[in-house]
């Protein structure tokens, strides 16, 4: 009688926790697949979403090979376009009329960019971080520093040693590809 009593009791739990995971799953699912068409929804050329959970992290970090990924994709969608990381939302872009609205025209607005999780560092208290490795708050108290020294004619003097400095750096990449880079003069 008290075996009949525990199976019939089992039995209730399980059907009323069905009862309460099947809409809670069914919901997350469409939320999920909400949330996959929202560059869709803008307009904006976007990478296919592989996966609900995952986003497009699986084949973006499939090779390690992470800028010639994103090379590829610029080439196939354009200078603009957006991706899945896991549960983030995006954007990319090599549009220079965007990045000159976004760095200098309306940088106040925008406090933190996409940065690679093996890159993640104590944001708050690291007091080596420098503008380019920081985010958040840090990052837009660093930039609005510098941004009185970053003027377009400042930018422009130091464009054809950057120029020359960056295609040495890519051919010495290049000419020792798959092998150890000293890249300290």
């Amino acid at each position: 009688m008290a075996i009949i009593w525990i199976f019939t009791w089992l039995l209730k739990i399980v059907f009323w926790a069905a009862v309460l995971f099947l809409p809670l799953s069914i919901s997350y699912y469409f939320y999920l697949k909400h949330r996959s068409r929202y560059f869709q929804s803008l307009g904006i050329p976007h990478l296919p979403v592989k996966s609900l959970f995952l986003g497009n992290l699986p084949e973006y970090e499939k090779d390690g090979k992470l800028h010639d990924k994103l090379l590829e994709w610029s080439k196939k969608y354009g200078p603009t376009f957006g991706m899945m990381q896991g549960g983030d939302k995006v954007i990319v872009t090599s549009d220079l009329k965007i990045l000159h609205e976004i760095f200098l025209k309306q940088f106040h607005t925008f406090q933190t960019r996409q940065l690679h999780p093996s890159f993640a560092v104590d944001q708050e208290n690291d007091l080596t971080l420098n503008v380019f490795g920081s985010q958040g708050r840090r990052w837009k108290r660093l930039r609005s520093l510098f941004s009185a020294s970053l003027t377009i004619g400042k930018i422009k003097s130091v464009d054809p040693i950057i120029n020359k400095a960056s295609k040495e750096l890519v051919a010495v990449f290049k000419e020792t590809e798959g092998g150890v880079v000293d890249v300290v003069p």
